[in-house]
């Protein structure tokens, strides 16, 4: 009896498994690429978009600076026209108002950091290639953008903490009992 053919009977589990494995490899590859280029695509919308926001956030803080606002000249006459255009003018009963945030104040560094901010956050000078060296400088400016708004937002004295709250911090519990996991008693 020639043992050829009980070898080729007995490599058979071999031989299937190792089919098996190769198309397993090959879908879970492209099934990889599929789900990262999913993922990279979210994670860069979502920086993307907070990009914009921090642009936007720059544009309102320049906006409020007396040495960055543009001159303009004083509205003589408020028409229906102008209301339309400006969402500063805003109907209140028979009068019309103009809205407007409160400026900020006269300092130096605070309008360095704004114009920083800016610089940092606009996206024309962003590049949207996918390659190493543009992510790398995209991330680069995110970061520095965000540190940027976090600063100006302390010396502005928004998006800070209301009296009372610390940001960042677990509030202490009002109880003083600890519970041992292990045997369900509380430690006093």
């Amino acid at each position: 009896m020639p043992h050829d053919t009980f070898d080729e009977v007995l490599g058979l589990e071999e031989e299937f498994y190792n089919d098996g494995y190769k198309d397993g490899l090959a879908d879970g590859i492209a099934a990889g690429r599929i789900e990262g280029r999913k993922f990279g695509l979210e994670k860069g919308f979502e920086k993307y978009v907070e990009s914009g926001r921090l642009y936007g956030k720059s544009l309102i803080w320049a906006n409020r600076l007396p040495q960055l606002k543009p001159v303009s000249k004083p509205p003589s006459k408020v028409s229906e026209s102008d209301s339309l255009q400006n969402p500063e003018i805003v109907e209140k009963g028979n009068e019309e108002v103009m809205l407007s945030l409160p400026p900020l104040q006269n300092n130096q560094r605070l309008v360095k950091h704004v114009k920083v901010l800016h610089a940092l956050a606009e996206s024309e000078s962003l590049s949207t290639e996918n390659s190493e060296d543009a992510v790398a400088d995209f991330d680069d400016r995110f970061k520095r953008a965000l540190a940027k708004a976090k600063i100006i937002e302390r010396m502005v004295g928004e998006g800070m903490p209301k009296d009372g709250e610390e940001s960042g911090k677990v509030a202490p519990r009002n109880d003083e009992n600890i519970e041992d996991a292990s045997t369900g008693k509380l430690i006093a």
